[in-house]
Parts: C-alpha cells; sequence; structure tokens
C-alpha cells in the first residue's frame, strides 16, 4: 500500500506544479485554462488526503502521519527534479509509478 501512496503522492504533486501556468507551460506549450487549474488542484487535494488515509490505514496513525510526510517530501523532490532535468518524462513517470503501484496493491 505505501507503494501505491507514493505513486499517488508524486501524481499530486505533479498536478499541483501542472496547475501552474509556468510548469504547464514547460510540458504543453500552453498556459491552463481557469477550469483546469482549479481541477488539478481538486484532483491534487483529493490524491493528498487519500495518501494520508492510505498510510494511516496501512500503518496505524503514529507511523502512517510520518510516513505520508516523507513520502510527500520524496515525491516533490522527484517530481522537482524531473521538471528541472527530464521534463518530457515527468508525465509518463506518473503513469508508470501509477500502474507499478496498483499492481502492487492488487497483489
Amino acid at each position: 500500500m505505501t507503494l501505491l501512496a507514493f505513486a499517488l503522492a508524486y501524481i499530486g504533486m505533479l498536478a499541483l506544479c501542472l496547475a501552474m501556468p509556468r510548469h504547464h507551460r514547460q510540458l504543453f506549450n500552453r498556459a491552463p485554462s481557469l477550469l483546469q487549474q482549479r481541477g488539478l488542484r481538486l484532483l491534487a487535494g483529493g490524491l493528498l488526503v487519500a495518501i494520508v488515509l492510505l498510510d494511516v490505514a496501512a500503518l496505524g496513525w503514529a507511523i502512517g502521519l510520518v510516513v505520508c510526510l516523507g513520502q510527500l517530501m520524496c515525491a516533490g523532490v522527484l517530481v522537482g527534479l524531473m521538471l528541472a532535468w527530464r521534463e518530457r518524462m515527468a508525465v509518463p513517470m506518473g503513469a508508470a509509478l501509477g500502474l507499478i503501484g496498483a499492481l502492487n496493491a492488487l497483489m
């Protein structure tokens, strides 16, 4: 479950970055519309809540919250590095992490 939570953390952080016009323009060569910005922020907020719920369900309140914050921090750093050096790989990496996390949760 924690791998799925990390994948969701990455996707959530990526959605927060793509809600900003600068990063959206960096990846898609156009600024997001106001509706897209709100949708991406709402998606990111939902995913970040889901991360907390997944980690707390898997590890308990004491450890789950600490692991959740660590995953958010690592995902944020990874998204930042991807946008700095391999910006075209940021979205496919999110898809791959989501697939790997979902398959791991099903096993």
